[in-house]
């Protein structure tokens, strides 16, 4: 899903096409839903019955915070380097982050 979004922001922002800024909200909107069903459900899994609030706290914190991040960087980033730029350098750190990601998660079931 996260690179289906960086596709089609990269593709939007330079075109000023407003379908596909709209695709790239929506796939957004869904790539954020499934990574916080599926960070719950690994929560319910494997976190004592007594501690899920703080655990659910703690997902909140990490994945929030990087979520707030991100977009404020690119929006700083914009005003030195252009739109297209900055959406260009924030679709390749989202790319890196979720190979990483990936990558960690794969290392993690082994």
């Amino acid at each position: 899903m996260t690179a289906a979004f960086q596709a089609v922001l990269v593709a939007a922002v330079p075109t000023g096409s407003v379908p596909a800024l709209v695709a790239a909200a929506l796939l957004t909107g869904a790539g954020q839903g499934m990574g916080q069903l599926g960070g719950l459900s690994l929560l319910n899994s494997s976190v004592p019955p007594e501690r899920p609030a703080e655990a659910n706290a703690a997902l909140d914190v990490g994945g929030y915070l990087l979520a707030g991040v991100l977009p404020v960087s690119a929006g700083y980033l914009s005003d030195a380097i252009g739109l297209t730029g900055a959406a260009t350098v924030f679709a390749v750190t989202l790319t890196v982050l979720a190979v990483a990601g990936g990558g960690v998660v794969l290392t993690a079931r082994r």
